[in-house]
């Protein structure tokens, strides 16, 4: 899938009846974080690992259910009904002060293949932005999740 394309899936409408258990932190949180994993247009197994162990970690979750969540989050079964976004799920579902946190874990995930694609860092940038988050909350996030930046590469 083309970086386009994973931004209109980000951006897009798709179908989940409101008031169904697709709505929820858990899916919310897993929608973005695979939507970062493959924002490059790949998905590493490393990738992969990381996304399912952050997940089992943040939400103390079976394997079997993260397996299940993961799967519900690739199928579209994450992605908002027509009168949302995934940034107004993450308003709905992640407290102001979680999302600081959400975004050091996207990029955790980014990060976890040794280089952060410049589509990856820019889709966190841009959600970052649409939940009203600083620059330097922006920067704070990021050093937050990858401690010494030098140690990861930014590449395009």
């Amino acid at each position: 899938m083309s970086f386009l394309s994973h931004l209109r899936a980000f951006f897009g409408p798709a179908a989940v009846p409101e008031g169904s258990d697709g709505h929820g932190e858990q899916l919310t949180v897993a929608a973005l974080l695979a939507l970062v994993a493959q924002a490059d247009g790949r998905l590493l197994r490393v990738e992969e690992e990381e996304l399912r162990r952050a997940l089992r970690a943040r939400f103390g979750l079976e394997e079997s259910e993260v397996e299940r969540l993961v799967a519900r989050a690739r199928d579209g079964d994450a992605a908002p009904d027509p009168a949302t976004t995934l940034i107004d799920r993450i308003v709905q579902d992640i407290p102001p002060t979680e999302r600081p946190r959400l975004l050091a874990l996207a990029y955790r995930i980014a990060a976890v293949d040794g280089n952060i694609h410049e589509f990856e860092d820019d889709l966190i940038w841009r959600t970052g932005r649409l939940l009203g988050l600083s620059e330097t909350e922006l920067a704070d996030a990021r050093r937050d999740a990858l401690g010494d930046p030098e140690q990861v590469r930014s590449h395009g």
